[in-house]
């Protein structure tokens, strides 16, 4: 495969794996992370133990509740992951059998892509069978920010020459650019893990929390990654999730189901107020770099860039404040998770230009 097939095909790939990113923000969102309590499929067949017709009875019930209303978001998502799956093979496939004509074919990054997207196809997997465990949920985020990242740097590297830029230059960018980048993925993590605890709106003020919070907090317990010790009956709220007690019971199942979370308010506002925290010191990091770039006289590229960065990150910064300020909107939550895909490729892009292109012949 030549490399503009091959540099085409991966710009296809991010926009696939953008499209994955914002479909898994809206399945976690909508309430439909286990709209599909199977794998692989969406609903299946339970081995049926001695008490038959009331465990038949309860499944019928599940199934006819729940089906048409959560199962459709999930399985949509699992239909895209499952392209962005074969996408990533014929890259493999394609560089490996490119690089015997053309040696300077990079095959570093879809070698690694292969397993990763495997890998991230198990953590799927494990969302399901382990009730949207939070790390699990965390870790499978990740995966999705990371399988688009590499597709990104690999377009770069497809590129037909190497971005113009004096070294002198890029060096005086190159610290602040990676310490930059740093946040930025810590952010991203800090997000997941709100979003998988299901405390976006634990708090409803700015610039913190709610009024008194300091006194209402539990950062030991909110960083709880693995949460063992809970027992499902304590949280029986919805008729969900009375259907699947019942069922698990009848089974002799111990159930645990992390839908809706099962962490305390205390616990909740520990992991918000550390992401508003956050917020704060990207928009402070990456605001100075943007400045910085912005100012940079001597390239004209490295101006642009600033001025995208700053674009991104103010936009990034107002979706942020607009689920604080109306409650969480559904839009503007998927909206939010793109804006932090966008916010980490335009990072990837600065740190490639000042920094990565440098190290000479990639991939090789």
């Amino acid at each position: 495969m030549q490399k503009r097939t091959l540099r085409r095909l991966t710009i296809f790939a991010c926009l696939l794996a953008l499209c994955v990113i914002l479909l898994g923000a809206w399945t976690r969102l909508s309430d439909a992370g286990l709209g599909c309590p199977d794998w692989p499929g969406c609903y299946g067949h339970y081995t049926v133990p001695a008490d038959a017709d009331y465990i038949a009875q309860a499944e019928v019930e599940y199934n006819q509740y729940f089906e048409a209303e959560k199962a459709w978001p999930e399985m949509i998502h699992r239909y895209f992951a499952s392209g962005i799956g074969l996408v990533i093979v014929i890259l493999f496939i394609g560089a490996w059998l490119g690089r015997r004509k053309d040696p300077s074919i990079p095959v570093l990054l879809p070698s690694i892509l292969l397993p990763l997207v495997i890998l991230q196809g198990l953590l799927g997997m494990w969302t399901v069978t382990l009730k949207v465990h939070p790390f699990i949920v965390m870790l499978h985020l990740l995966g999705g920010f990371s399988i688009l990242s590499l597709l990104f740097l690999y377009v770069l590297q497809l590129r037909p020459k190497i971005v113009s830029l004096s070294q002198v230059v890029a060096k005086k960018f190159k610290l602040l650019a990676l310490v930059g980048l740093i946040v930025v993925i810590g952010q991203i993590a800090l997000g997941g893990w709100t979003a998988s605890n299901y405390a976006a709106i634990s708090c409803t003020q700015l610039p913190f929390c709610n009024s008194g919070w300091t006194e209402n907090v539990d950062f030991k317990g909110g960083f709880d990654l693995w949460q063992k010790g809970f027992e499902f009956d304590e949280f029986k709220v919805h008729e969900q999730e009375k259907f699947e007690a019942d069922l698990a019971k009848a089974r002799g199942e111990t159930f645990i189901n992390y839908e809706g979370g099962v962490l305390t308010h205390a616990e909740k506002v520990a992991i918000h107020v550390s992401h508003r925290i956050g917020a704060y010191i990207v928009f402070i990091v990456i605001g100075l770099l943007a400045i910085l770039l912005i100012r940079e006289r001597d390239s004209v590229l490295l101006r642009h860039f600033g001025r995208a960065l700053a674009l991104v990150l103010v936009a990034q910064m107002l979706l942020g404040i607009s689920n604080i300020v109306f409650a969480l909107p559904l839009y503007v939550a998927v909206a939010h998770n793109g804006g932090g895909a966008i916010l980490l490729l335009t990072m990837l892009a600065v740190n490639f230009v000042v920094s990565w292109q440098f190290r000479g012949k990639h991939g090789n």
